[in-house]
């Protein structure tokens, strides 16, 4: 530890340990080892690798070039999207149905959004119906997961969907709060109040530079609310539930993320989070080895950011508009053939015209479902139905993939020609694009009942960014190797290998051999915690 973090830490991390261990009652569980996931959302693998080789982030390159962490690539599946990765990291599912953030749901007849509570509570119910078990089970917590996936608490978003669950829990997670504090309240308060002053001139100066404050209201509350008080919030119960002995505490920091969907994954504002997350991770890798037993620590990204160009501020049209609405065009042949895939020629327009068609702009790709009906489109269907729209999106210069289900599995018109996943690698894709990535999407796609009919990828542009479909400068769930090449740092000394992991439901194994499996179940009444506190 002296090699990473200074004297004047360690002795801080001593006497906090100490403190709070004086005011909060320990947990009893016989688990030898203990788990703490910090999960950097959206952080762009290759942010992280310059921030070691330059110090930008100071903790994390001493860490990482102290010789005491493994860091390695990983890749987790497509799409490169949180819930998906969430969905295997903790339940272990390794096709949960989560084509993106936001899509249009089937069942329920809506468009749901992961950012809803009602929607993320009603999309965990069905992850729980599925077979397997959670990685946070007996006694874990989490901490601003989408998905609760059984653990002890409720800082998440799916349980933000029932108020009285969370007024009824509102002790549990208020308990031991004030002894875990590492601030003053004073001092709290004019660092927050800097920071939404700060917020506030940033936002006013950039909407008014682009002359448009769409999603600049509900960006100033989350930079305020959710970055600046919910952060501190649920850092400091990390901290204390280290120095009570939870047994796996799993914590993202979103920060990155949302501020590089509106600012850009390269802008001033997204790499100030990485440097300010930086100080948080030192307190919690110090105070990790200073509890007894110690914290088995590790770092992980669940998908890259990369710029994006919104196609509405390129040509003046919305995806809606071009897709639905656009000059009629004609289907190419060859694109009709590959399609068909040998099956004969149907009548176009055989089954009558859309049924009240749902695009939806689910960032730098798009799910357009054609019709609300609950099986999706087949390649002969569409090009009965829709050669048309097909048409429009095969040849608009903007949009490089369009994914549709062909039989039992699927495959990508690109560039006028239509490709499965064996095929992939002939494929006439920019060297943006991980072909890697687009294989596995098309193998997944044939899973994902959710997904649109068509699924859309936004075409590359100079300096690794894409053309985005939502009003976003920074996007995620397509196929760029910068969106799907991820990170993970762990312990060289952990009992398990983290190296060259291929799906998140591989991390979600090794880590429940070692972390919750065999383990005694650890049982945390809410009325006992809530009075040792």
């Amino acid at each position: 530890m002296n090699e990473v973090i200074n004297p004047q830490l360690q002795a801080w991390a001593r006497e906090y340990v100490r403190r709070v261990g004086a005011k909060v009652a320990p947990l009893s569980t016989s688990r030898r080892r203990k788990l703490l996931v910090v999960h950097l959302d959206g952080v762009p693998k290759s942010h992280l690798e310059d921030a070691v080789r330059t110090g930008r982030m100071p903790f994390f390159s001493k860490l990482m070039r102290s010789g005491a962490y493994s860091m390695d690539d990983a890749f987790w599946g497509s799409p490169a999207s949180t819930p998906f990765f969430q969905a295997g990291f903790l339940y272990g599912l390794r096709h949960p149905n989560l084509p993106a953030y936001s899509w249009f749901d089937r069942e329920l007849g809506r468009k749901v959004q992961m950012n809803m509570p009602s929607d993320t509570l009603a999309v965990e119910a069905r992850l729980r119906s599925c077979p397997g078990g959670s990685l946070l089970s007996s006694g874990g917590h989490t901490y601003f997961s989408l998905f609760k996936a059984d653990a002890s608490n409720r800082m998440c978003m799916s349980t933000l969907g029932s108020y009285r669950l969370m007024a009824k829990n509102f002790k549990y997670e208020m308990a031991g709060i004030l002894a875990a504090r590492t601030q003053t309240p004073l001092s709290y308060l004019r660092s927050l109040g800097r920071d939404a002053w700060k917020a506030f001139t940033e936002v006013y100066g950039w909407a008014r530079a682009l002359r448009d404050w769409r999603h600049e209201s509900g960006f100033l509350m989350s930079r305020v609310v959710l970055q600046r008080l919910g952060w501190s919030f649920v850092h400091s119960k990390s901290l204390l539930d280290m120095v009570r002995g939870v047994p796996i505490v799993y914590l993202v920091y979103g920060n990155y993320d949302e501020v590089a969907h509106r600012r850009g994954p390269h802008s001033a504002q997204a790499l100030a989070e990485l440097q300010r997350v930086d100080a948080y991770l030192a307190e919690l890798y110090a105070v990790a080895q200073v509890v007894e037993p110690g914290y088995d620590l590790i770092f992980l990204t669940d998908h890259g950011h990369v710029d994006s160009h919104p196609i509405e501020q390129r040509g003046g049209q919305r995806l809606e508009d071009i897709l639905l609405r656009g000059e009629p065009l004609p289907l190419s042949e060859d694109v009709a053939r590959g399609l068909l895939d040998g099956r004969p020629h149907p009548v176009v327009g055989l089954a009558g015209a859309p049924e009240e068609p749902v695009v939806v702009e689910s960032g730098n790709f798009s799910h357009v479902y054609l019709t609300r009906e609950q099986k999706p489109l087949e390649a002969a269907q569409l090009v009965a139905r829709h050669p048309e729209v097909i048409a429009r999106a095969a040849r608009h210069p903007d949009i490089a993939i369009v994914a549709v289900r062909r039989g039992d599995s699927a495959v990508a018109v690109i560039n006028g020609g239509v490709y499965g996943p064996g095929e992939i690698d002939s494929a006439p894709l920019d060297a943006e694009f991980s072909r890697r990535a687009v294989a596995d999407f098309l193998r997944e796609l044939p899973y994902m009942s959710t997904a649109g009919d068509l699924v859309l990828f936004g075409q590359a542009v100079p300096r690794g960014g894409t053309v985005g479909f939502a009003w976003e400068f920074g996007s995620h769930g397509g196929l760029t190797r910068t969106e799907t090449s991820s990170l993970i740092c762990w312990p060289r000394e952990l009992p398990v290998d983290l190296s060259a992991l291929s799906h998140c439901t591989q991390l979600h194994e090794r880590l429940s051999e070692v972390y919750r499996d065999g383990a005694k179940p650890l049982i945390i009444p809410e009325t006992r915690w809530a009075e040792a506190t």
